[in-house]
């Protein structure tokens, strides 16, 4: 498996990113450790930042999704994205969005609630719906327009796709998501939490995957044996698959 250099991003993410695509564990951490802007590393008990981020996103999403501005609310779900590579477990999306939804909610003194639908709630569509136009792997924002009724708004281009909740048939909210649901996508800031060095999702390719979701910022949450773990460790190896990964 070959990974490639993406091109909508650049400094020290894109340096970060040839050096895990290389397999250079000591470069690696050397840019991980450099202090540049773009870059952070934080030992797993270290979050304050990254609740700081999540916490802030959620307040701004959820200030333009209370005004109906569906352009704002898109452009600012945009800004931050919590990525894991396990669902379930203390590294993975399941254990991680509970811990982003109680952060905002003492942030904000009132308790999300995943099961009705709020203005501000992200949401992550788990399977295909032909019929009302909505897609596996889709993601957007609960929105309370003027006249005070909730929509779901998708980015599509130009011109999002509006569509009331209830004919959303399988869909989730979302405050992490695993680094594979990612693929395709940029986000501003890309916050990763990494596993445990033993987990076999760990690969150089996920991690590739993660670092070249962002934009302008990405923060590591692990530790120095699970980044080394993860840039040694391929999916080649384990698969013999031979594709080739363009991100």
């Amino acid at each position: 498996m070959r990974l490639s250099r993406g091109r909508r991003f650049g400094g020290e993410i894109a340096r970060l990113a040839v050096a895990v695509r290389d397999g250079d564990g000591d470069k690696v951490m050397e840019i991980l450790r450099c202090g540049a802007p773009e870059i952070a590393f934080h030992p797993p008990d270290d979050v304050e930042s990254l609740r700081r981020d999540v916490v802030g996103s959620a307040q701004e999403v959820t200030a333009a999704a209370l005004t109906g501005d569906i352009h704002a609310v898109l452009e600012r779900f945009e800004t931050h994205r919590l990525l894991c590579a396990h669902r379930d477990g203390p590294y993975g999306v399941q254990w991680w969005a509970r811990q982003a939804m109680e952060w905002i909610g003492a942030s904000t003194g009132r308790r999300l609630d995943p099961e009705r639908w709020y203005p501000g709630q992200p949401l992550l569509v788990t399977a295909n719906d032909h019929e009302a136009r909505i897609y596996n792997g889709d993601t957007g924002v609960v929105v309370r327009r003027d006249d005070g009724e909730l929509v779901a708004a998708f980015a599509r281009g130009e011109h999002p796709f509006v569509l009331h909740p209830s004919q959303l048939s399988a869909v989730q909210t979302v405050y992490a998501m695993t680094i594979h649901r990612s693929q395709g996508s940029q986000y501003g800031t890309v916050s990763v939490i990494l596993p445990d060095e033993r987990s076999s999702l760990l690969t150089r390719e996920l991690l590739y995957t993660a670092i070249t979701r962002a934009r302008s910022k990405v923060r590591i949450v692990g530790t120095e044996a699970a980044v080394r773990a993860g840039v040694e460790r391929q999916v080649l190896r384990a698969s013999g698959l031979r594709r080739e990964i363009r991100v």
